[in-house]
């Protein structure tokens, strides 16, 4: 009789701990969901502050560094060698910004010195701009 009750409130007491042990997996998991959904908010959120705006890496840098940008270079290999060299802080929001202001096609290849101190449009404004156009308007 002693065995039956001690083997009923075993049962009971391990019920109860998988009940619980199930909750505590449940909330880890909503916990878990919830850290993603936030994270991933703040990361789309970051991009799309960077791509709409336009800063400098390091507004107080004034070294300059030497980029080649080569004949047919696509988006991502730009935005990967000014990554590559310090002088943008996001790859992805130069990518962004290319596509997004047509740039991609108005890219000349050559070497250009660019600073850490230049913002994402200024950078962008001289690799687009051409060259000759600049010695014409000088000559002039």
């Amino acid at each position: 009789m002693v065995t039956a009750k001690i083997m009923k409130r075993a049962y009971k007491t391990e019920s109860h701990l998988k009940t619980a042990l199930f909750y505590a997996v449940e909330l880890l998991l909503d916990v878990l969901i919830i850290y993603v959904i936030v994270k991933g908010f703040s990361l789309a959120y970051s991009l799309s502050y960077e791509t709409f705006s336009d800063s400098a890496k390091n507004a107080g840098d004034v070294s300059y560094h030497v980029v080649t940008i080569l004949q047919d270079s696509s988006t991502s290999t730009v935005a990967e060698a000014l990554y590559d060299e310090g002088l943008i802080k996001n790859k992805y929001v130069m990518m962004a910004k290319i596509k997004l202001g047509g740039y991609g096609p108005m890219i000349r290849p050559g070497k250009y010195a660019l600073s850490p101190s230049m913002t994402y449009n200024q950078i962008l404004n001289i690799l687009t701009t051409d060259p000759t156009k600049e010695k014409e308007d000088e000559g002039s």
